[in-house]
């Protein structure tokens, strides 16, 4: 289904969002954000549904509030850059979900290709980094059973906040990879706030390439398509490890309980995915 998205932008905690009011949109308690990647020369300038952006580079990442589930969105997409001393304008539209990810790519073939040729570790992130609430953080180590002997990895562990959360209630060991260096940073950060470096580690890596068999809880705030992808990696756990996914499921996998949390003062519901390893699939 179609909806055309009235937006303005906004810029919070260093990150866009696409602030919209969707026609026909109903509000629904397990409403997601749905995410949006576009790739541009770094000198252009963005406009979404004629509205300006401040973001520059190569890359700029949004996301929208809460959509309803099911349906999709469109946003106009307006890019303009100097070459030649020539204006160039390319538009397009972006069609979004709930719980997606949507990339728009208005390079030139010959600059796509410079970027395919980097190496794996120095690629930009797949998703946005949202933080995820402490009563989430909390529960989802809860609905693992974390206890003394397990090894917690955090599969883009953004600020660090599950790893230092397993080694301070938990007293586990705890790691956390991210490909974005200054996550990694503001994650080292927080384990050196804790005093948690000897139960805590954080490295800069390619999730997609990880050899998990050391863990015993993984936790996951990804998006669908990913946890799908990093399926021949996690069914290769020990089994009886547990996976825990914030807010995204696993398509093939059926969980072994699903919770919601409602953090206090949070205008949604969260969902939590819990399965067992081997699962059972769907």
């Amino acid at each position: 289904m179609r909806r055309t998205l009235i937006l303005f932008l906004v810029v919070w905690a260093g990150l866009a969002w696409l602030v919209c009011s969707a026609r026909g949109q109903d509000p629904q308690s397990d409403s997601r954000p749905a995410y949006l990647k576009v790739y541009l020369p770094a000198s252009a300038h963005l406009l979404v549904d004629g509205t300006s952006t401040r973001q520059s580079g190569e890359l700029r990442r949004f996301e929208s509030p809460p959509l309803t589930g099911g349906k999709r969105y469109v946003y106009s997409l307006k890019v303009v850059w100097k070459e030649n001393g020539k204006d160039v304008v390319r538009e397009r539209e972006a069609h979004v979900q709930a719980g997606q990810e949507t990339t728009v790519d208005f390079r030139p073939a010959d600059e796509r290709r410079v970027v395919r040729a980097q190496a794996p570790e120095d690629r930009s992130p797949d998703v946005i980094f949202v933080p995820t609430p402490q009563e989430v953080v909390d529960k989802m180590l809860e609905l693992a059973e974390v206890k003394k002997g397990d090894v917690v990895y955090d599969l883009g562990c953004g600020d660090g906040r599950i790893v230092v959360t397993a080694a301070k209630k938990y007293g586990v060991k705890a790691h956390g990879f991210d490909i974005d260096p200054d996550r990694v940073k503001e994650s080292l950060e927080n384990v050196h706030k804790n005093q948690v470096e000897k139960l805590v580690t954080i490295k800069k890596a390619d999730i997609f390439t990880l050899d998990l068999k050391e863990a015993s809880v993984v936790t996951l705030y990804l998006l669908p398509g990913l946890n799908v992808k990093l399926m021949p990696q996690l069914e290769k756990l020990k089994p009886g490890s547990r996976i825990v996914s914030h807010d995204f499921d696993m398509h093939g996998a059926k969980p072994k309980k699903v919770v919601r949390v409602k953090p206090e003062g949070a205008e949604r519901e969260h969902m939590i995915y819990l399965w067992v390893v081997p699962w059972e699939k769907e």
